[in-house]
């Protein structure tokens, strides 16, 4: 029997990864992390718009988590938040306090074709040669399911 889809559009999994490495910014203040790439070999029809993944179809309980592992010069408190279309917080991540490791942020939400998802980091290492460097590769990633 064929499947018939009418008046939506079938939820897809999506994910990026980091592209490159970024060190953060301005200490104190939440700043979206730049550089990804989709993630089309294992979540096919993912799409980076900007610094954000698209989400693909309409899901009422679309579950999205970040990872975001960094080392630092010295030891400080790091976490990150999920930001739905560049405008509302989705959820915000527990404060991980030390000189590396890895920055994790989960939410369950629903989400409608074409939402963007992005994440954003913040810190309070004030001296910039020491501030975290966040890694690259697969290890870094968003993802929607």
């Amino acid at each position: 029997m064929p499947l018939i889809v009418v008046g939506g559009s079938v939820f897809q999994p999506s994910a990026m990864t980091k592209n490159g490495t970024h060190v953060l910014g301005t200490s104190e203040v939440w700043a979206e992390v730049p550089g990804w790439t989709a993630d089309t070999s294992g979540f096919p029809g993912s799409v980076v718009v900007g610094n954000g993944l698209r989400c693909n179809g309409s899901a009422s309980a679309a579950t999205i988590n970040a990872a975001l592992p960094f080392s630092a010069g010295t030891s400080g408190s790091h976490q990150a938040r999920l930001m739905l279309n560049g405008t509302t917080v989705l959820a915000t991540g527990g404060m991980v306090t030390a000189t590396s490791g890895t920055m994790t942020v989960a939410a369950t939400v629903s989400l409608n074709d074409g939402d963007v998802i992005t994440v954003q980091a913040w810190h309070n290492i004030g001296f910039q040669a020491f501030r975290a460097t966040i890694g690259a590769g697969s290890g870094t990633y968003v993802r929607i399911n």
